[in-house]
């Protein structure tokens, strides 16, 4: 073993850093961008069009030949981005949420005060489908877009620190302490 081993394995192997960003599709880019930015003060990083010939390339990540897939990436108040995606021709919208069919279901935002904070976005036409709740040392609340897709508001107050600087370090500890039943 050479000596910049460690050093090389460190940088310059594969590491997993964490999540970036979600993708949502809507049915209308624009008004997407203006929602999201009226209602979150999130901008407009960049915009593409993947044309069908290139889109038939990915068959088998987008499901269907023909597409015309608009996308940008909105930037956050965070190193986190929202992807949006508009189709065309654009798919019959899905059902709501179903919570306990296997998927994603919702974006989390962390936010502060969000009884303040919903008020403020329900007082800009925002739909709230819960009220603000406590548990587990969170305050939070549930609201749509206007494709229906769900976003969580949640202010996760003292442990915001620590959640955001030692995740996945109290993750490892708990897998050895609490949690290694799940574990491979």
């Amino acid at each position: 073993m050479g000596i910049l081993d460690p050093v090389k394995k460190l940088f310059c192997g594969p590491r997993i850093h964490g999540v970036t960003h979600a993708g949502v599709t809507v049915s209308n880019f624009e008004e997407a961008i203006k929602w999201y930015s009226y209602m979150f003060d999130w901008h407009l990083l960049n915009e593409l069009t993947v044309e069908p010939e290139k889109a038939d390339t990915l068959v088998d990540l987008y499901g269907e030949e023909g597409l015309t897939i608009r996308l940008g990436f909105l930037g956050t108040q965070s190193t986190n981005v929202l992807e949006i995606f508009e189709f065309s021709p654009k798919a019959e919208p899905a059902p709501k949420t179903v919570w306990n069919r296997p998927g994603y279901t919702h974006i989390a935002i962390s936010v502060s005060n969000v009884p303040a904070l919903k008020k403020k976005l329900e007082e800009k036409g925002a739909e709230f489908v819960s009220d603000v709740q406590f548990m587990g040392g969170a305050h939070w609340a549930f609201m749509r877009d206007p494709d229906g897709n769900l976003i969580e508001l949640i202010d996760y107050h003292a442990n915001r620190i620590p959640i955001a600087l030692a995740s996945n370090l109290v993750g490892k500890l708990l897998k050895k302490l609490q949690f290694g039943s799940y574990y491979i």
